[in-house]
């Protein structure tokens, strides 16, 4: 399984949910959808990740952090993955096929929904959230994608992989 993330900007409380994430699903990788806006005491952390840049991560360029490109496309559990931030790059900037996953951040609002085979997600924010459903991330599996509380890890919304 593999946690999703999207604009943390930095925030102390914002890691705190993901670290709790991390420790209550043990995920074999993490994914951000960018605005990590790093702060250096979790280098280590945003070095790990499979990232992409947001608006607002110029911050990398102070720190001994890798700088992520502005969208990357990975291969995990057979399915094509189109990541980006969404601030410049769309889903029409990609050659999205059925069965592919689009991940986007930047409106801080958790969606999940298919359209024409393709799974779109927004795994929301853990640090300034912009949805009634307060602080959110996202998981991957073999199986699926689901939105979920950080508060709680209650499933918000699930979609399961049909092969």
């Amino acid at each position: 399984m593999h946690l999703i993330v999207s604009d943390i900007h930095g925030s102390e409380e914002g890691m705190l949910l993901v670290r709790q994430a991390i420790e209550h699903f043990h995920p074999e990788g993490i994914i951000s959808a960018g605005d990590q806006c790093p702060d250096p005491l979790y280098s280590a952390f945003y070095s790990s990740l499979i990232a992409v840049r947001g608006n607002c991560d110029r911050f990398y360029e102070y720190y001994d952090i890798p700088f992520p490109p502005l969208s990357r496309e990975i291969k995990l559990y057979g399915k094509r993955i189109v990541i980006t931030h969404g601030h410049e790059a769309v889903p029409d900037d990609f050659d999205l096929q059925k069965g592919d996953i689009f991940i986007s951040g930047h409106t801080h609002v958790p969606s999940l929904y298919e359209e024409d085979g393709v799974v779109f997600c927004n795994p929301g924010s853990p640090s300034r959230p912009r949805s009634s459903s307060g602080p959110t991330a996202a998981a991957l599996s073999d199986e699926g994608l689901f939105l979920f509380s950080l508060l709680d890890f209650s499933t918000l919304k699930a979609i399961r992989f049909s092969f």
